[in-house]
């Protein structure tokens, strides 16, 4: 047996080795400290997340706007029409499948935790007065500011532009490597470079293959342990408060059907996965309107939306700068630092799946379906805990008991709440197994550099982030579970803009060579 088979790195060089080893042995660390000293971790994290907020908060919702322009000047230009992979490229899933593990893969179990959480929480601590919008309910502003963060603009500002770079520069202009160090060759593309910088080179690279690689474990991260306690508090209500066992029986049983995944490959098991979610996600969202207070979801609906979109920018870029406290960083710079640290293996992942569409058709798929989906769920969500009768029961819970709480609270005083609780632990799960697969997948394929990385090194990687998920189920504080994405995007936040830049770079020589060679 060769050195390092069992890792699955077994003919790669120093570089890989090293990205590996390293990375790994960090969160490894970082893991193992949380399960030990989990009360400790909790205090770090969290205090971790609010420096972060406090000093670049401001930076997070002002890097979204800007990367919000460049995305929609970059799909309305004429390099919306490049065919990612090339101009002879067929498409390798069929419109629903790749919807599907778009889908699932880029929102993950936060459309649940957060559309009863965060409407709660805005109603209960609104913004400070003066408020963004005037005339505006507290209920229809917070399911607003929901609609801002989950639907638009957050759906246009951080995965598209790392898909974009990526099927331009990987699948488009065919760079030797697959990583995300690639992305930055159009940065440095014509320009006279000094001799030394070839030496140090492979060692920038390196540092920024490896910050993507731990901003992509901390996003997902962050997201299982949403998924882990809310899952936990759900089947709490169901089984009684014994559950802690039944959490972990859960979690076992999407451990095997995760590594079933692993051996099925992105064809078979990330596809079918994904498309299984969104038939739970549409049963569930049809028995939630057939038990819960319809008539109040829909006014509410509809009323926030017309907050949302009348004020889509003031929202968007709300700072309350004349005002104590940091409200507009703790939500929408909490938001955009968790869409950042998401944005590598979510961008990597939909170019992965999306060759043979074109840059506007990616478009579609990442931002336009997904905002009529999100904000339907969203809608029903957020009309459902805000109604009368079920604010206030939901709001003492999570006073009382912290967020996932809340999903479990809102649950029990619902007619067939059971079934309900059922449906939304599927889908959890479901979130869970895809946002697994495909992360794995994607950290895989960019630590050792290759398109289809084997599943021996997939499953170390879906091993690690396990740790993570029952770490979280540890940890004291469900703040602390906030904090990894934050603290982890900041590094990476500024490499974001280097990729936006070099994709322009990278699409304007494809398409003078593309003229070119046409001519």
């Amino acid at each position: 047996m060769k050195p390092g088979y069992p890792f699955g790195i077994e003919d790669s060089d120093w570089y890989v080795r090293l990205l590996f080893g390293c990375t790994m042995a960090i969160m490894v660390g970082l893991g193992g400290f949380g399960l030990a000293n989990p009360g400790r971790m909790s205090h770090v994290l969290t205090a971790g997340k609010t420096w972060v907020l406090t000093n670049f908060g401001w930076w997070f919702i002002l890097l979204g706007f800007v990367l919000l322009v460049s995305v929609v000047a970059f799909v309305s230009s004429s390099y919306g029409t490049i065919r990612i992979g090339g101009p002879d490229t067929t498409p390798e899933f069929s419109r629903f499948a790749w919807l599907s593990m778009v889908f699932t893969v880029g929102f993950g179990a936060s459309i649940l935790i957060w559309g009863v959480s965060e409407p709660i929480s805005i109603v209960q601590s609104p913004p400070p007065s003066p408020m963004p919008v005037q005339g505006a309910s507290r209920e229809s502003m917070a399911l607003a500011f929901m609609f801002i963060h989950e639907v638009f603009p957050g759906l246009a500002m951080w995965y598209l532009p790392v898909a974009i770079a990526f099927g331009i520069t990987v699948y488009t202009r065919g760079v030797a490597e697959y990583r995300i160090s690639s992305l930055f060759d159009g940065a440095l593309m014509g320009r006279s470079l000094p001799a030394w910088f070839g030496s140090v080179r492979p060692t920038i690279e390196w540092c920024i293959d490896a910050a993507a690689v731990i901003a992509t474990i901390g996003g997902i991260a962050t997201t299982l342990g949403f998924s882990a306690q809310t899952m936990a508090a759900i089947l709490g209500r169901v089984f009684g408060t014994g559950s802690t066992l039944i959490t972990y029986a859960v979690f076992g049983l999407i451990a095997l059907v995760f590594l079933l995944d692993v051996w099925l490959g992105l064809r078979s098991g990330i596809r079918n996965a994904a498309r299984a979610t969104m038939v739970l996600i549409g049963v569930s969202m049809a028995v939630l309107v057939a038990v819960g207070p319809r008539t109040f979801m829909f006014e509410l609906g509809l009323d926030a939306t017309g907050v949302w979109l009348s004020d889509l920018f003031r929202l968007t870029l709300y700072t309350a700068p004349t005002s104590a406290g940091n409200w507009a960083a703790n939500w929408t710079g909490f938001w955009w630092a968790w869409w950042a640290a998401w944005s590598i293996f979510v961008g990597s992942f939909v170019a992965r799946v999306s060759k043979g569409r074109t840059i506007r058709e990616m478009f579609a798929v990442l931002v336009l379906a997904p905002t009529v989906l999100t904000w339907i769920q969203h809608s029903l969500i957020g009309g459902w805990v805000l109604a009368p009768g079920y604010q206030e029961p939901i709001a003492q819970a999570m006073a009382e008991s912290g967020k996932p709480a809340a999903i479990a609270e809102a649950l029990s005083i619902t007619p067939m709440g059971t079934v309900l609780a059922v449906l939304f632990v599927l889908v959890i799960a479901g979130y869970i197994i895809t946002s697994l697969d495909s992360a794995v997948f994607m950290i895989a394929a960019i630590t050792l550099g290759t398109e289809d990385p084997n599943p021996r090194n997939r499953a170390w990687w879906g091993l690690l982030l396990a740790v993570f998920g029952a770490m979280s189920l540890q940890l004291t504080k469900f703040s602390a579970i906030e904090s990894l994405s934050v603290i982890m995007a900041l590094p990476f936040s500024v490499l974001l803009l280097i990729i936006v830049y070099a994709s322009y770079v990278e699409a304007r020589a494809y398409r003078e060579g593309t003229d070119r060679s046409g001519s």
